[in-house]
C-alpha cells in the first residue's frame, strides 16, 4: 500500500484559530465541528464541491463520504439541481407568505409515502422534534378534520 502523500493544512489551521476567537465550538453546526473527525487527517473548512468530491480550503480533494451531512445524495453541482436553483433565484426565493412550490411538492410527498397523508417542512433537526413532540401531545392525534380524539396516542416502533 502507498503512503498517503503529504498535503498542506496551513490555510485550514488558521481559519480553525480563527474561528476559536468568534464562533463557539468553531462552527455553526457541531456535526461539522471539528471534534466530530479526525484532527489532523480530516479537513477542517471546505470550500467547494462537484460531484461526490469536496476541496478544503487548502486546494486538497476529498470524497464526500458523508454527503454534507446526508442531503447531497445526487453530488455536488448537479446540472438539474443548478438549473432549479437558478430558475427560482430569478424569482425569489424567501417570502413573507406561503409558495405555490410548497403545495406542490407537498402533494407530491403525500402521493409517493403511503401513510403520509399531510405534510409539514422543517428547516432543521430541533424544528422538526419540536413538531414530532406537539404532535404526539397533541389531543387530536387520530382525529378527522373537525373533530377532537381524546385519549389517543401514538406508538412508534423501529429503530432510531
Amino acid at each position: 500500500m502507498a503512503p498517503t502523500p503529504e498535503r498542506s493544512l496551513a490555510k485550514s489551521r488558521e481559519y480553525f484559530a480563527r474561528a476559536r476567537h468568534v464562533i463557539p465550538s468553531c462552527t455553526q453546526t457541531f456535526s461539522k465541528g471539528p471534534t466530530q473527525f479526525v484532527q489532523g487527517v480530516a479537513p477542517i473548512f471546505l470550500q467547494r464541491g462537484r460531484g461526490s468530491h469536496v476541496w478544503d480550503v487548502d486546494g486538497n480533494e476529498y470524497i464526500d463520504y458523508p454527503m454534507a451531512l446526508g442531503p447531497i445524495v445526487l453530488g455536488y453541482d448537479d446540472p438539474d439541481v443548478l438549473a432549479a436553483v437558478r430558475a427560482q433565484l430569478a424569482d425569489g426565493v424567501t417570502f413573507s407568505l406561503a409558495h405555490p412550490l410548497e403545495v406542490e411538492v407537498a402533494e407530491t410527498l403525500a402521493k409517493i409515502v403511503p401513510c403520509a397523508e399531510m405534510v409539514r417542512f422543517g428547516k432543521n433537526g430541533s424544528d422538526v422534534t419540536t413538531a414530532a413532540v406537539k404532535l404526539a401531545r397533541s389531543p387530536d392525534v387520530g382525529a378527522h378534520p373537525g373533530q377532537r380524539s381524546r385519549g389517543q396516542s401514538i406508538h412508534l416502533e423501529g429503530e432510531a
